[in-house]
Order: C-alpha cells, then structure tokens, then sequence
C-alpha cells in the first residue's frame, strides 16, 4: 500500500486530492467503512505539516466477500480510496514537506491478520499543478463512480415485518431495462451481511426480502445504504451503485 498524488506538486491555498492505493494478495480481503456482521473498516491517523489538513476518507464501494463462511462488505483485489487534502496558503514554491499516516487495517480469508503500516509521502510546492499521468485517470474515475442518490423517477420504500425487511425498487419503465439483480450494503447495520437477500420481481418493481440483524439499534426507522445493480439503473448516471436513506416502515 501506499500514498498517492493525482498531480505533480502542490499549489499554495489549492485543495487537491490524495488516494490511499491497497493491492491485496489473490483470496484476501479488507472491509468497507460498514463491514456488516464481522470485520473492521481500514483507517488512516494522519500527521499532516502545520497548516495541512485532510478530510473524509472515501471508500471505494463495498462488494460481497467472505472471512470463512460469513458474507460482509468489503474489497478484494487493488481499490483506491480518496480524501481531500487542504493545502495552506504562504507556502515558498520549492519547498518540500513529508505527508504522513498510519494505517491500520484488518484483512482476512479463511483467518484475519491485523495489520498496520507508517505511509508517507513528500510533496513539492509549485506555482502550477501538472496532472500525474499515472493517477489523474484514476482519480478521476473514483470521483466520477461516487455513489449518487437514487433518480426521483425511482420509488424506493423500505418495510419492517417481524425480523424481515422488504426493500422495493419501482419504476414505470423497468420492464424494458436489462434484467439486473440488486445488492443492498447496509450502513447501519439494520440488515444482515450474512443474510440472504430473498428477490422477487413484477413488471414495474423488485424487491428484496433481507434478515433484520440482531445487533440493530432499538427504535431505527431510516434504512441507510449502497445498493448495487451490475447493469445500472437507467438514469443516464454512471456507476452500479446509489445511495439510500429512506423511512423505514412497520408492515
């Protein structure tokens, strides 16, 4: 793992982004910012120059993996998560400063390791920014597959009946777009990451019947989350994935 620059250098008073690049070995993987049932989400503690600052640590979308038989949400293979990265003003172009973190992560197969890593990075300042032509597509990409809301054209409703929850997707034009199954990553932990995901299908709607989880806070009435459709969702958007945060409902 290590850090990385979209650009060449860094402009006085210009925020810019860094990403966090992790290649896991073949069969191994790390957790999404909401593991699920089991698993810890991966964390940088940053020790920034006087001045410098970073903020939100995007994750890229989860996808289901396994630590021996138990589904939860998380990475496999190379991702790249992404923060901005505040750049003070007054700096000498020339200068260099030394960006630092520490990493802390836990990652699994049929065992989990926890492990932890000093990151750095120097960067120089310069009176212009020049994209790094390694990394600004890349970063580019990231930011463009950001989750975004749900299209008003969609009807999304969540119920509560018993220990199951039914999620529903509505659209009057569904019946003609590529037949797609839909994922839920839950970031609350209501639903199960273990549990399964029972789907029924009409003309117009989909819907999803997911375990209620034991560990769920008491009173939760918003359901919160990624879901996941591989062919997309028909709004013209790019990206498999929308976010949701809507009522949660007694039926």
């Amino acid at each position: 793992m290590e850090l990385v620059l979209d650009q060449d250098g860094v402009v006085a008073g210009q925020d810019c982004w860094i990403g966090w690049r992790i290649i896991r070995e073949k069969g191994w993987h790390t957790y999404w910012k909401h593991p699920g049932d089991v698993g810890v989400p991966p964390s940088l503690e940053w020790n920034m120059p006087t001045g410098f600052s970073a903020g939100e640590l995007l994750y890229s979308p989860p996808v289901k993996v396994k630590m021996g038989s138990i589904r939860a949400n998380g990475n496999y293979g190379e991702t790249l998560f992404l923060t901005k990265l505040n750049i003070p003003e007054g700096l000498t172009i020339g200068e260099t400063y030394n960006l630092k973190a520490k990493a802390s992560w836990l990652t699994c197969s049929q065992q989990c390791l926890p492990g932890f890593a000093d990151l750095s990075l120097d960067v120089q300042v310069v009176g212009a920014s020049i994209p790094n032509p390694t990394w600004r597509k890349r970063f580019e990409e990231f930011r463009k597959n950001i989750p975004r809301t749900m299209a008003p054209e969609w009807q999304v409703a969540a119920v509560e009946d018993n220990n199951m929850i039914h999620l529903s997707f509505t659209h009057k034009n569904l019946g003609e777009m590529e037949k797609s199954r839909p994922i839920f990553f839950s970031a609350d932990r209501l639903t199960r990451s273990n549990g399964s995901q029972f789907m029924s299908r009409e003309r117009n709607s989909i819907t999803l019947r997911m375990e209620k989880s034991e560990w769920a806070k008491e009173g939760l009435n918003i359901l919160t989350g990624l879901v996941y459709r591989e062919k997309g969702w028909g709004d013209g958007f790019n990206g498999a994935y929308r976010r949701i945060r809507i009522p949660l409902t007694n039926g």
